[in-house]
């Protein structure tokens, strides 16, 4: 029976066929599971076929266990959890509820203005369902007084459309049940209110980041395809930051890594007759997984080294709030 693309990969690894071994000739993989099998059980005498499969199964799971080169120093089984079962796998990382320090950061910050903004009686919303104007506009302010882009700071703020940060919190606070609309206002949730009375923002910032993760659409509004093989693999790219991110490195370091571990992720990127699928998904990834989601959420550190908007250049550093909330219990 032939392998679907979306089939687990028969080599073992618990990644989709079309992720692993589609690109490998079928005679490739055949002699290299001949020759496997041929050292692990060539010679030996068994007493019933039940132990040739116990041989064969201990093997796999031994297989499963390395520690695989491209994904450094991960195992196809901790792969595996990583990609499906993030929020599920205590043995290998836990997500605090609440980090020991007060959050400081683009995310943080944008959370704080809204929650007070809206207050106890609520934000009037424009007919549209989305945040006033002067509200836009001065929070457009402070934040890039805060965190200076020259090029961003001189944007017309004439909705909250136009602002993207501030769209993306609004939206990401809804998902994650803080804040809901009631007869053109915004209002603060039960759940956000109690979370504000014990903790303030050190136990509302994980709830937005969550949800941010699990809720929100990182394709959302970026001009680039879909992909959201690149929101799955959100803690890929932590675990790359962690490893790396002690030192400053260029974005591409990640982003190169990045397809190393997952090549055949270029099959699913549109052509364009000006841009190679490589550069395309680094530009893509960079700009989701760098900017969007560990910049902003204050896990990395960006550091803009190009001149202009377009095809901006970073070197970028893990920060201290990375094993806030995310705690790694992996063996060295």
């Amino acid at each position: 029976m032939k392998t679907g693309r979306n089939d687990p990969c028969p080599c073992g690894s618990r990644k989709k066929y079309k992720k692993c071994c589609a690109n490998r000739s079928a005679s490739s993989i055949l002699q290299e599971m001949k020759e496997d099998i041929h050292n692990l059980i060539g010679g030996r005498s068994f007493g019933s076929i039940e132990e040739v499969q116990a041989v064969l199964d201990q093997y796999q799971q031994q297989k499963n266990e390395a520690p695989v080169e491209e994904f450094h120093g991960l195992s196809s089984a901790q792969m595996h959890r990583f990609l499906n079962l993030p929020f599920e796998s205590p043995e290998l990382i836990t997500f605090p509820l609440e980090p020991a320090r007060e959050p400081e950061n683009k995310a943080a910050f944008l959370l704080s203005m809204l929650i007070e903004g809206i207050g106890e009686d609520g934000m009037k919303l424009t007919a549209k369902g989305n945040l006033g104007q002067k509200f836009c506009q001065a929070a457009h302010r402070q934040y890039y007084a805060r965190y200076p882009d020259s090029f961003m700071a001189n944007l017309s703020v004439r909705s909250e459309l136009n602002f993207e940060p501030l769209h993306t919190i609004r939206l990401t606070a809804q998902l994650g049940g803080l804040v809901r609309k009631y007869k053109g206002r915004l209002l603060l949730t039960k759940k956000c209110k109690k979370a504000l009375d014990r903790n303030g923002l050190r136990e509302l910032y994980p709830l937005v980041l969550h949800a941010y993760i699990r809720k929100f659409n990182w394709a959302y509004r970026d001009r680039f395809q879909d992909i959201p093989f690149i929101q799955q693999s959100f803690l890929f790219t932590l675990y790359l930051l962690r490893k790396y991110g002690s030192t400053w490195r260029p974005a591409t370091f990640y982003s190169d890594n990045y397809l190393r571990a997952f090549p055949m992720i270029l099959e699913e990127i549109e052509r364009k007759p000006f841009e190679e699928p490589k550069d395309t998904l680094q530009r893509c990834y960079i700009l989701r997984a760098l900017q969007r989601f560990a910049g902003f959420f204050g896990l990395a550190d960006l550091e803009q080294i190009s001149q202009g908007p377009i095809n901006r250049e970073y070197w970028v550093r893990s920060t201290g709030m990375l094993d806030e909330v995310v705690q790694w219990h992996l063996q060295s």
